[in-house]
């Protein structure tokens, strides 16, 4: 989930999302003290929590990103569509720090557990035995990421999303607004790392780093499914998944993420356009 809305912002928008991964942060956080406020259970507050991320996120895109946007159009006229600047880079990163600092003043750097109706619960498959929380996990993940390639394949505006993905130039000449299509694809994909947050926190403790221990991999595995190509970013997530968890199972937890990271330099070394291909 967090992987396929990284996709879909360099795919779309043409710039990599260092602070993507605290926005994933932001996502835990917002349910736990929603569900501690409200006196209700994380997986019904996590997608209040999930909306509040993607509204963030728009703000920002109207913010910080826009601007951006206009001062490289200013001097590149339509080349702004295609030149990957370095102030896009360097915004994002300090963006991600700022994130993590408030983090740290708000909620304080100690871990925290997020408990549910459903935490000590345990789901028996056969001989396996496996954690309530996981379950849902994958559900969650499977329905969002099922509802997103509808959206994209049938709905006006997802079409219209692909076509600016395309060629925005060409999308303006068709009357397509991109500045709105920029704040959809930011809402659509920073609504998704808030929600992957809520859906972890249950399984893992909170803490400010988290996001950046997650933003790793989650460019790991944009890059195994093709820079830009929101399916193959879904393919190359549940791939990279099963790999690390049977590489940490035959050959150890502590070589588990090395497994991970080495599948994607093989891929780069004999496939560098990932899976799918951008």
């Amino acid at each position: 989930m967090i992987a396929v809305g990284l996709t879909m912002i360099f795919g779309v928008m043409r710039f990599s999302n260092f602070a993507h991964g605290e926005f994933y942060m932001l996502g835990a956080y917002l349910t736990y003290t929603l569900s501690n406020y409200l006196k209700t259970d994380p997986y019904i507050t996590m997608f209040v929590a999930a909306l509040i991320v993607g509204l963030l996120g728009v703000a920002l895109n109207k913010i910080l990103i826009k601007p951006l946007y206009e001062a490289v159009a200013r001097a590149r006229g339509t080349a702004m569509f295609y030149f990957q600047d370095l102030n896009f880079i360097l915004m994002t990163i300090g963006l991600s720090i700022l994130i993590v600092d408030l983090v740290l003043v708000i909620w304080k750097p100690i871990p925290i557990r997020v408990y549910t109706v459903m935490s000590d619960s345990v789901i028996k498959i056969g001989f396996l035995s496996i954690g309530a929380p996981r379950i849902l996990a994958l559900l969650i993940a499977l329905i969002s990421l099922s509802t997103l390639y509808i959206f994209l394949r049938k709905s006006r505006i997802g079409k219209a999303i692909r076509a600016v993905s395309q060629d925005p130039s060409a999308a303006m000449l068709v009357g397509i607004n991109i500045w709105k299509i920029y704040d959809i694809t930011m809402f659509v994909s920073l609504t998704l790392a808030g929600l992957a947050g809520g859906v972890v926190g249950p399984i893992f403790n909170l803490y400010p780093n988290m996001g950046l221990d997650m933003i790793a991999k989650a460019f790991a595995v944009v890059i195994l499914g093709g820079m830009g190509n929101v399916m193959g970013a879904i393919y190359a997530g549940f791939l990279f998944g099963v790999i690390e968890n049977l590489g940490g199972l035959f050959i150890g937890t502590a070589y588990r993420d090395v497994i991970g990271f080495l599948i994607m330099i093989i891929v780069l070394w004999i496939r560098p356009q990932g899976i799918l291909g951008r």
